[in-house]
């Protein structure tokens, strides 16, 4: 009875084992599945399929659609044939994180969408796809099986725009080679100081064709690498300038003093026809104002034209000035300055109160004996 009792228990517990063995194995392959379609929805996710369809051309699809006679390459890349090039945008193309996309509406339809492929923000290939039709896998997972059918590539100005803004007296390189494509500086202000002033000149910098991600180095005057920084794309390096937002600092680090609030008001009285003076109060400014400047010319016609005489009519108010402030001044020379002007003017005009506001930021430098208003532009 033992023996029988024994026996029964060992074939239970080798059918337990034979059953456990065979639950794991569904388990394992169920799982395996599962995992399989996941992959699958992955893959066709519209999002990773564009953007591994790109990354996985291979240097004999981008041989077929590049055009290499329209292809321009930067003279500071160091590629010695077409094969050097392709490889090295085949290899850029691989780094997804910097490809976008955007659909062609107008060449897209349901069943064949385009989008244009950008990289780095630039166009770069064309991509049409096709829909295979819908899979549905374990009643969950609900996806667009797609199908690469057409690329067409943009790619002639590289994969790269390699944009600066430095001293003039500092050296731009790329790719070890010295950049002499130079453009006038972007900053307005220190433009113009330069004209008038021995303040620094900057050089601005805008070069295309690089297919490989550039090594970019600036070196000072001393020729001493500088580490720039990088606003909006653009490799910068700003001179450390005096900043205050305290008039009374500001004019203790000019040559001579200056009364910008005077300056100030006395060009918002000659806007409503108020300075008074010959030519409707331009005589009073003239003497703050270069000749052949842009304010100096816009100062002009408006004293020299018609519109000024149409002004609305009005009476000012007592205190006509309140809620003026200097703020922001950035001292680039004890010849050279910027500051930021607010003011409100209280007018009546046909007898209702109103307020006419200025927020400009006015940039000065001293020429010819005394401080000139070279630039206004409105904050």
């Amino acid at each position: 009875m033992a023996k029988k009792a024994k026996k029964k228990m060992s074939l239970y517990k080798k059918s337990l084992l034979i059953y456990s063995g065979v639950l794991v194995v569904l388990i394992i392959t169920l799982l395996v599945y599962v995992s399989m379609c996941i992959k699958e929805y992955d893959k066709y996710d519209l999002d990773n399929f564009i953007k591994n369809s790109v990354a996985d051309l291979s240097n004999k699809d981008l041989v077929n659609i590049i055009d290499d006679k329209a292809l321009t390459i930067s003279k500071y890349e160091n590629f010695k044939s077409k094969k050097d090039i392709i490889k090295a945008i085949d290899k850029s193309l691989e780094d997804t994180k910097n490809i976008t996309y955007k659909q062609v509406e107008d060449e897209s339809t349901d069943k064949k969408p385009v989008y244009d492929i950008y990289y780095n923000g630039s166009k770069v290939l064309k991509i049409k796809l096709a829909n295979k039709g819908q899979i549905q896998k374990i009643k969950l997972l609900n996806y667009t099986k797609w199908e690469v059918v057409d690329i067409k590539s943009y790619i002639e100005t590289g994969l790269y725009e390699v944009k600066a803004n430095i001293p003039e007296d500092h050296k731009l390189y790329i790719n070890g080679k010295e950049v002499t494509d130079k453009l006038e500086s972007q900053n307005k202000s220190l433009a113009l100081f330069a004209e008038y002033t021995d303040l620094k000149k900057y050089s601005e910098y805008d070069i295309t064709g690089i297919i490989s991600k550039p090594k970019v180095v600036v070196k000072n005057a001393s020729g001493k690498e500088v580490k720039p920084e990088i606003k909006d794309g653009v490799y910068t390096i700003e001179e450390e300038y005096f900043k205050t937002d305290d008039n009374t600092v500001a004019q203790s680090k000019l040559v001579e003093e200056f009364d910008v609030l005077s300056l100030a008001e006395k060009y918002s009285l000659f806007l409503t026809n108020d300075l008074s003076g010959s030519y409707h109060g331009f005589s009073q400014l003239q003497k703050y104002l270069i000749e052949g400047t842009e304010v100096y010319k816009m100062m002009y016609n408006w004293a020299h034209g018609v519109d000024i005489t149409f002004t609305s009519r009005h009476t000012l108010k007592k205190p006509t000035f309140t809620n003026e402030k200097l703020s922001n001044f950035v001292i680039y020379s004890d010849k050279a300055f910027t500051v930021d002007v607010t003011l409100e003017k209280n007018m009546k005009v046909l007898g209702q109160d109103r307020v006419m506001k200025m927020n400009d930021r006015l940039s000065f430098v001293y020429y010819n004996g005394g401080w000139k208003l070279i630039n206004m532009e409105s904050i």
